[in-house]
């Protein structure tokens, strides 16, 4: 073997070195990469991330203390159209209005002469007989009789052509008339409830028997009363049942005068006039 570099060294030695390989930019041999500082550019993005995150976290928070707080009021289903009040919008319900009260049908009489009519059934309260006689010449007399056959009221005490009414006070039950007359004649027979009554003042007129009203007053009224006739002028005050009141006036002939008439029971109240000729009734508080 020869001396020099090398010898003794066994056939290629030394190792040829490996061959360079191109590296990616930033990275050293063997893989290491080189610690840099981090440039301005990446410190950047990070601080913009984060503050990204942080508005989307306080979005998301927003919208969950939004929708706890709508939940705790949510609104009410629509109410009905009878259940809200037209002029205010609340919710209280309105009670139904009470149906008003059928009206008790009339009951209709008629003949001729003397006659003793069928029965007919009423209810309790008052009625009021409207009697007419166009072509009486003589006594037009109108009695009305209870169940057992008892005079119950003179409803009518006339001479000649008439055309009159008068309320009375009834318990429920069966009734007839006898009538005396000289000619064709009716009477009608009404049971007024829950009529309007007016309010004082105010002034009644008329000619003959007549009952007027409904008035109300708290028990008592002023009552000035005028009649321009012959007979018998009475008027009394009756209460929404027919029940008597009191008995204000009680004359013959022309009269002319005022009184306090005094109720017992509460309103509204009705005037029976029982008269000849013209009449005037004038109510007020006293």
């Amino acid at each position: 073997m020869a001396d020099g570099p090398g010898a003794g060294q066994p056939e290629g030695w030394p190792p040829a070195k490996p061959p360079r390989w191109p590296q990616p930019a930033g990275q050293s041999i063997g893989g290491a990469s080189p610690q840099q500082p981090p440039s301005k550019k990446r410190r950047g993005r990070r601080f913009l991330w984060g503050c990204s995150g942080a508005a989307v976290f306080l979005i998301a928070l927003i919208v969950i203390i939004a929708v706890a707080s709508s939940g705790g009021n949510k609104a009410s289903p629509p109410a009905s159209p009878g259940s809200l009040s037209p002029t205010s919008g609340s919710t209280e319900q309105i009670k139904p209005a009470k149906a008003a009260p059928t009206p008790i049908p009339p009951i209709k009489l008629s003949g001729t002469g003397q006659q003793a009519t069928s029965r007919f059934t009423v209810a309790e309260g008052l009625a009021v007989f409207r009697s007419t006689c166009s072509a009486c010449k003589t006594n037009f007399i109108v009695t009305l009789l209870d169940s057992s056959g008892q005079t119950k009221d003179l409803l009518v005490n006339a001479i000649g052509t008439y055309n009159g009414s008068k309320g009375v006070g009834m318990s429920a039950g069966s009734y007839r008339l006898t009538i005396q007359a000289d000619s064709a004649w009716t009477i009608t027979i009404t049971q007024p409830r829950h009529q309007a009554a007016v309010s004082l003042p105010h002034t009644y007129s008329g000619k003959g028997d007549r009952i007027v009203g409904p008035f109300t007053a708290n028990h008592a009224a002023t009552l000035r009363g005028t009649h321009r006739g012959k007979a018998n002028f009475i008027v009394t005050v009756l209460d929404a049942k027919g029940d008597l009141q009191n008995l204000p006036f009680n004359q013959v002939g022309n009269f002319n005068g005022s009184t306090v008439t005094q109720m017992i029971s509460g309103g509204p109240y009705y005037l029976n006039v029982t008269a000849d000729g013209t009449w005037t009734l004038k109510l007020s508080k006293p």
